[in-house]
């Protein structure tokens, strides 16, 4: 449906698609706009400076002219969605409800912070792909690590909201950047759209292009509004230290940027990553294998009831990934000889016992094993634990999954720091 436009209290929306042939306020700049940054993709040391922002404001579309675009994209989307047939149609709404939550919740969802902000970072696609940027409190001017998080929701529903406590842990607790991305969904988009998306966010953290100019614009522009970088200072981005985390179906993205499929002819934007440097992937009982549907898999070695066939999900899910797509080596990554995974991941595996997934995933750590590509593969396995209890808020949660959930993000963190050069 619509996205969320800001990262201000008011419940304000912008449409995910967007002309391309102009730059939007909030994020991008001319292309005739003098260069901010080193050209080389490879630096490590990504340099943006308060001094050489001041020049690109001149290049911004008028307030007018945007809120026009918006409105103008905005109604097209809202008509495309109003097109849907209504059994599909009154599900999307439903599931979409959660991203009516402001977000003042991070107050008590997220009391610890710190609280995100949120960009539009160009795709290509010409739609923008909104992420909610996470930086830690003390920020010291020095290279930076970089985390990029995606959520779960089968790819049809989910929100970066619900990232937020996970996100912001990780910024405050390993004082690294951390991005969620707002990535595309079914039934308004279809496979491959959330992994361009996923792709092209990654893209705007290793390389200085349009959307990475965006990404550094943004955060720039967000500490000098609230004085947190003196004019002169400059920011570096490391782009050697990356991390990657994804929950159910973002797991499904995350392995995905760390695959090379030569069947497809299709390279990681990873693989020119400096082997000596190691590529923490954290994959929370993700989807590895897309084959059978939510509710064709066995759930605790037991097929599940016949009404589940008739669940949001079993009705959505094929309005992003169709029947005959979903054996496809980027919607089951799993699939993939694991010896194309690049060399220097160092992958956290994530796995509750009440879960459909699980089954395909002791299937997928076997593979590992079986490969001989396993030495770098943590598993952790969680007795009576059900899909998705990291991402609740610990008021839903009993007092076992609360305990496992503390003691599951003490490993995660401990994990990164491990896994992460000084």
């Amino acid at each position: 449906m619509l996205r969320r436009r800001d990262a201000g209290y008011a419940l304000a929306w912008i449409p995910a698609e967007v002309d391309r042939s102009g730059s939007i306020a909030d994020i991008a700049t001319s292309h005739t706009s003098p260069p901010l940054f080193h050209s080389n993709s490879h630096n490590p040391q990504v340099r943006f400076s308060p001094q050489s922002y001041v020049s690109h404001n001149n290049h911004y579309r008028t307030k007018l002219e945007e809120i026009q675009l918006k409105m103008t994209s905005t109604f097209a989307r809202v008509w495309r969605f109003l097109q849907l047939p209504f059994a599909i149609l009154w599900r999307a709404v439903l599931v979409r409800l959660p991203w009516l939550v402001p977000l003042p919740i991070l107050h008590f969802t997220s009391p610890k912070g710190p609280h995100p902000f949120i960009l539009y970072l160009p795709s290509r696609s010409q739609h923008l792909i909104p992420i909610y940027v996470f930086l830690p409190v003390d920020w010291s001017g020095e290279l930076i690590p970089v985390l990029v998080d995606y959520h779960g929701g089968s790819f049809i529903m989910g929100s970066c909201l619900e990232q937020a406590p996970f996100c912001a842990m990780v910024a405050r607790e390993t004082k690294r950047v951390v991005i969620s991305v707002d990535y595309s969904l079914g039934p308004l988009d279809q496979f491959p759209k959330a992994i361009e998306d996923a792709e092209d966010v990654l893209n705007a953290v290793l390389n200085v292009g349009k959307a990475g100019r965006a990404l550094r614009d943004g955060i720039m522009r967000y500490l000098g509004k609230h004085g947190r970088i003196d004019v002169g200072q400059e920011v570096l981005l490391d782009t050697k230290r990356i991390a990657i985390s994804g929950f159910s179906s973002g797991g499904n993205l995350a392995l995905n940027l760390a695959l090379n499929v030569p069947e497809l002819n299709w390279p990681s934007l990873l693989s020119n990553q400096p082997s000596s440097e190691p590529l923490p992937l954290l994959l929370f009982y993700p989807s590895f294998d897309s084959r059978l549907m939510e509710y064709e898999r066995p759930l605790l070695g037991k097929p599940q009831e016949p009404s589940a066939a008739y669940s949001i999900d079993a009705i959505l899910s094929p309005t992003y990934l169709p029947k005959d797509k979903r054996s496809h080596l980027r919607a089951s990554p799993g699939l993939v000889h694991t010896k194309n995974i690049v060399p220097n991941a160092k992958i956290l595996l994530i796995l509750p016992e009440i879960d459909t997934l699980a089954q395909q995933s002791e299937v997928w750590v076997r593979k590992m094993e079986e490969e001989g590509n396993d030495k770098n593969l943590t598993v952790e396995r969680i007795k009576g634990i059900y899909h998705g209890w990291t991402q609740f808020p610990d008021f839903f949660l009993d007092s076992n999954a609360r305990a496992q959930k503390v003691v599951i993000m003490r490993k995660t963190m401990e994990f990164l720091r491990k896994n992460t050069t000084a």
